[in-house]
């Protein structure tokens, strides 16, 4: 089942000749390549919004994939002025870029957000903790969700 906000991007993406397969299905090179650069520029224009500067110390001059150097990235506030109207267009056109993700993949949205909120708030149980950052920690035995069984109820044969 999806959502009327996928309903609704899938219009767009078909109007713009992006393709929405019915199943999971993994998408080609180009298309994985837009939904990474969308993903990003949507995601970085939200934190510049929030006046969050994020910076990556060079190691050496080499290049290393970003995903590797998270934990290098430097956050900082005051270099860009807080925008609430740009935070709110960020948040609301990560959530239009990230869900055309999933049509993308053929995924249907509904169930597995569910499954995710669902999910998130167990996260809450004995054992949880909250880091001096505001962030989270599952409590010890903590399960993942079970997003397999939602995409193979969807078709995915993976």
């Amino acid at each position: 089942m999806k959502t009327t906000h996928q309903k609704k991007i899938e219009k767009f993406m078909s109007l713009a000749g992006q393709e929405t397969p019915v199943v999971p299905t993994e998408p080609d090179s180009d298309t994985k390549i837009l939904r990474a650069k969308l993903i990003i520029e949507e995601s970085l224009e939200t934190i510049k919004a929030l006046g969050v500067d994020i910076t990556m110390p060079l190691l050496n001059g080499a290049s290393a994939s970003i995903i590797d150097c998270e934990k290098l990235l430097e956050y900082s506030v005051g270099r860009f002025p807080f925008d609430m109207v740009e935070v709110a267009d960020g948040c609301a056109d990560v959530s239009v870029v990230t869900t055309g993700c999933l049509s993308s993949c053929g995924i249907s949205d509904k169930k597995l957000l569910s499954e995710v909120d669902n999910n998130n708030l167990k996260k809450f149980g004995p054992g949880h903790k909250v880091r001096e950052d505001g962030k989270l920690i599952k409590p010890p035995g903590h399960k993942a969700p079970n997003i397999r069984k939602i995409l193979i109820d969807q078709g995915w044969e993976g």
